[in-house]
């Protein structure tokens, strides 16, 4: 689930950076009507204004195009950020020019900067159109993506995992099983004596904790088979502090409280995957044991029965492993000139050559 979580923020992240930042063609595409009532026509005295209201900080590529019956002069001027050069008189041309041509049809393409204001000037009134290669919707959409990933991933990094990895101290105080891996440590105590709770790949480990002025030294409580836990149940003491429940087979159940920042839940969930992934190994390693040619078999509830019939899902029925042995016995006669032992059904001697009298 964490991991989940640091993964989606990560997509999350690129994509919006992608949206934030990457160019997408034919954004804010913007037609101006061609009547010489309109204000937003693109003349000598009444400019056709555009404003490219993205926050990117990346440049945008515009285009300013146009058709007319003869040739036109069109120029392009920047406002900058200035609002009010947009909005005001149509004969305070600015200073700044960024493009300009002059055809009967033709196009203008210049590099602008995003959040800036544009004014189109002709010599006849004329219809524009003005489009730019710009971030999706402004690079509102990837700034959002950007917010959402960053808090995913903070927030997955931040979600603490099943329990502590062991610290060193519990990890020499531990005498470890061949191929025996700890995983989590969960500290807490056992009926109000301060202990531990370390999980490893084959086994749960109660520790006894004393606590002392710089550090903790622990010992062993008990040891318990992963394979011999018959669940793991998360519950609650009365004073509200999470506990955990370990029930098996042979003894009374045992009660840890948790303390800390861990929840006695995700501490279940996580020795519950460690006895289900320990589950799988075994049975693997069992497959992997079983010598080649052995044949599975099981021994018949009552003599004389004529055929095995397969174990049954209780585990009742005893399974007995039994490997088959075949022997070929071998006869070696000697030769009657040398003595040297040949197979019985050699033609010559493997010594001297002689004839056997065997064809």
């Amino acid at each position: 689930m964490i991991l989940r979580g640091i993964v989606a923020g990560a997509v999350l992240l690129v994509l919006g950076a992608a949206l934030f930042f990457v160019p997408i063609s034919g954004q804010g595409v913007t037609s101006f009507s061609d009547q010489s009532s309109s204000s937003e026509v693109a003349g000598n005295n009444a400019p056709a204004t555009f404003w490219e209201p993205s926050i990117t900080p990346a440049a945008i590529s515009f285009s300013v195009s146009w058709a007319y019956s003869i040739p036109v002069n069109v120029s392009v001027y920047s406002c900058g950020t200035d609002t009010s050069c947009v909005a005001g008189s149509a004969y305070e041309t600015p200073a700044q020019l960024v493009a300009q041509g002059a055809s009967a049809i033709g196009t203008l393409t210049f590099n602008g900067i995003a959040g800036n204001g544009y004014e189109v000037y002709a010599s006849s009134i004329i219809s524009v159109n003005i489009a730019y290669n710009g971030p999706l919707f402004g690079g509102l959409l990837g700034l959002f993506f950007m917010v959402i990933g960053a808090i995913a991933l903070v927030a997955g990094a931040a979600v603490p995992a099943g329990g502590l990895r062991p610290p060193s101290d519990v990890k020499d105080s531990v005498l470890r099983q061949p191929a025996e891996m700890l995983r989590w440590y969960w500290t807490g105590n056992w009926d109000g004596s301060p202990g531990g709770l370390l999980l490893s790949n084959q086994r749960l480990i109660l520790l006894d904790r004393k606590d002392f002025v710089g550090g903790s030294s622990f010992s062993t409580r008990e040891g318990i088979g992963l394979k011999e836990l018959q669940a793991v149940e998360p519950s609650a003491a009365s004073d509200g502090r999470g506990q955990l429940v370990l029930k098996t087979a042979a003894a009374a159940p045992r009660t840890f409280t948790i303390e800390g920042k861990f929840t006695p839940r995700r501490a279940a969930r996580a020795i519950q995957r460690a006895s289900a992934m320990g589950a799988v190994g075994t049975a693997g390693a069992r497959k992997r044991e079983m010598p080649a040619g052995a044949a599975l078999t099981e021994a018949p509830a009552a003599a004389g029965a004529s055929a095995p019939s397969f174990p049954s899902p209780s585990g009742s029925s005893q399974v007995i492993y039994k490997e088959r042995e075949v022997v070929r016995e071998v006869v070696k006669i000697p030769c009657r000139f040398c003595g040297q032992l040949n197979d019985q059904l050699s033609p010559k001697c493997s010594g001297c050559g002689a004839s056997t009298g065997r064809t």
